[in-house]
């Protein structure tokens, strides 16, 4: 890992302050200064947070800082630092990815014992709203983002991070984890004096009406990002991108536990399959189709062996655009057929979390078919533990989880509180058979789960709930 540091003393910070005036035409010579003039408790949607409202000696704009915790006296505190963008942050714009690098790094701030978004009034790479528009319309013609602004007589990024350094060294932080694509960021806060311990990527995806955009930072302005990203929500799936953003602060941090997400169908009787325990097709089109979607978006899609003996499922996206994901199974006893389709011409042949006490020659029969086993640590069930399974997914470099089925599994990780999101598909039918979630085994006075501010959504003749898993108060 390359580390980022600037060990300057805070009249070095001043000083390179003053310095950076190539940049900005608005920081003046005298030594320029903040004040934090208010803060106030934001309660939102990716917890609750500290809203600093800073004045400053340079320019009569609204800079402010979010502040999630403790950040005082500090090392290693996660930062965004985000330059404005109207009509991405409050229009939802598609022409950049500046809304969906908002909403992700407060979901990563969010998650994270304490962290920094730090919100610059710089629009359009600091030439302003009005001249960014007319770039806008040069793009259109055919210019990029970059010959756009040259074409009206600004150099390609002309923001200034020094209001932002003092607003860190304000809020006393010893030292960042600096979230940006852009490596000038990184190499013009070190100047300023801010120690930049680590770089947290924040690939967010692209589509047709950015990618362009984005393939003109990459090439021009040395932005470090892949151009390999999920497909983002379709129009009657944008309510799930709140769940795409979750994910996306997720891929920010490989090593750490997995996201998991439980999405599964079941009757308005609560039924997700016969008695008979035969395979039973419940969503319609549409959600299928969403179902598909949220396994592009997902690392991995995880079933137990319950699943694969009753549906023979392949755990591949079929009904929109999208990476498969990694097949997992849980199998304690290896249980697994030969003759299963997730063996048969998958792109991604299946990985098998089991235990000690399944058979060896079992084990060699499915590994010379193209399975993965991996053995992890049973519980007092003797199941796979599902704690083991997911350090087991982690250190495989995988992020997220999308949790299918079945009803045993499925209660397993929401009984275990395993679960951050949860998806239920409702569909308008009576059933009458097994029950989508089996016994919660939760420990005797435990409140019980709840989605938390669960929203609802239409598709077709299904309705769709959906959000945060937690304990109720």
């Amino acid at each position: 890992m390359v580390l980022y540091r600037a060990d300057y003393p805070k009249q070095h910070l001043m000083n390179n302050i003053r310095a950076t005036d190539n940049k900005s035409k608005v920081i003046p010579s005298t030594q320029p200064k903040v004040s934090n003039i208010v803060r106030t408790r934001i309660p939102t949607e990716y917890g609750d947070f500290m809203l600093y409202y800073y004045g400053n000696t340079v320019d009569d704009k609204e800079h402010v800082a979010l502040v999630k915790g403790n950040v005082s006296g500090r090392t290693g505190v996660p930062v965004r630092i985000h330059s404005e963008c109207f009509t991405g942050d409050v229009l939802s714009s598609r022409r950049c990815d500046c809304r969906d690098q908002l909403h992700s790094s407060m979901s990563f701030i969010g998650n994270s014992d304490c962290g920094i978004l730090v919100y610059l009034r710089q629009e359009g790479r600091g030439i302003g709203l009005l001249e960014k528009l007319k770039a806008y319309n040069l793009q259109d013609q055919g210019f990029d983002t970059v010959d756009a602004n040259i074409q009206l007589g600004h150099r390609p990024d002309e923001r200034n991070y020094a209001l932002a350094a003092l607003i860190l060294s304000d809020l006393r932080v010893r030292s960042v984890k600096i979230m940006t694509n852009n490596p000038n960021k990184i190499s013009d806060l070190s100047e300023l004096g801010i120690q930049v311990d680590e770089r947290i990527p924040i690939e967010v995806g692209h589509h047709n009406e950015n990618a362009h955009y984005l393939k003109t930072k990459v090439e021009k302005l040395s932005h470090m990002l892949s151009l390999n990203q999920r497909p983002r929500p379709v129009a009657g799936l944008l309510f799930l991108q709140r769940l795409v953003n979750h994910l996306g602060a997720a891929r920010s941090v490989p090593g750490s536990v997995p996201f998991v997400t439980v999405s599964y169908a079941q009757s308005i009787d609560g039924s997700i399959a016969s008695r008979s325990a035969d395979s039973l097709s419940l969503s319609c089109p549409k959600s299928l189709e969403m179902t598909h979607f949220l396994r592009s978006q997902h690392d991995c899609l995880l079933v137990g062996i319950n699943t694969v003996l009753a549906d023979d499922p392949q755990l591949t996206v079929r009904y929109c655009e999208g990476p498969n994901p990694q097949p997992i199974i849980l199998d304690s006893l290896l249980r697994f057929p030969a003759e299963a389709r997730l063996l048969k011409g998958q792109d991604l042949p299946p990985i098998i979390l089991t235990t000690d006490r399944a058979p060896a020659e079992r084990r060699r029969h499915l590994e010379s078919l193209g399975a993965r086993i991996i053995p992890v640590k049973a519980d007092l069930d003797h199941r796979v533990d599902l704690n083991s399974a997911l350090e087991v997914i982690a250190a495989l470099g995988y992020t997220s989880v999308m949790v299918e089925g079945g009803a045993t599994i499925i209660g397993q990780f929401l009984g275990r509180q395993l679960v951050n999101y949860c998806i239920v598909t409702i569909v308008p039918r009576l059933v009458g058979g097994l029950k989508a979630v089996e016994d919660l085994n939760r420990p005797s006075g435990a409140p019980p789960l709840i989605i938390d501010h669960c929203q609802y959504q239409r598709l077709g003749s299904d309705i769709i709930a959906y959000g945060a898993i937690k304990s109720a108060e």
